[in-house]
Formats: structure tokens, sequence, C-alpha cells
């Protein structure tokens, strides 16, 4: 991997990166790395991650249940 390592006056850095006061007029080393995208992440979806978790039976009870919950506050009014 290449990269590049300077050390140069931190008040040239001003308008590129916001520095700390104890880093301004001082001389500072900066590492230029390149970045290493990894596409096979950004392209993930987290749809089903919980799927492990679901509990057949109760799938079946869920359904109606928020109408049935409903119904039962609210038949009188």
């Amino acid at each position: 991997m290449n990269f590049i390592r300077k050390i140069i006056d931190s008040d040239s850095l001003d308008s590129i990166v916001d520095l700390p006061p104890e880093l301004k007029n001082r001389r500072v080393e900066v590492i230029v790395l390149p970045v290493e995208e990894d596409n096979s992440q950004a392209n993930k979806s987290l749809r089903g991650i919980l799927n492990k978790y679901a509990d057949s039976e109760l799938r079946k009870k869920e359904k109606g249940a928020w109408q049935m919950r409903v119904a039962e506050n609210y038949e009188d009014h």
C-alpha cells in the first residue's frame, strides 16, 4: 500500500482541517493513506437479520391482534 508521510507547518492545514488549538502554530506530521472501499459491505441489507428469533406460533397470533385489541378497548364507545 502506498502512502505519503510529511512534516509541515500546521498553518498550511488551516484551509483543509479544523485543528485543535494545541496543534496550531506547530510543525505536525501528516500521513495520507488510501481508503480501501469494500463494496460488498455497502450493498448488504439488514432485512431478515432477526429472522432466527422469530416464533412461527406467535406470528399466527399476531395476525389480527391489533384489530382485536382495538375492538376490546373501544367497542363500547
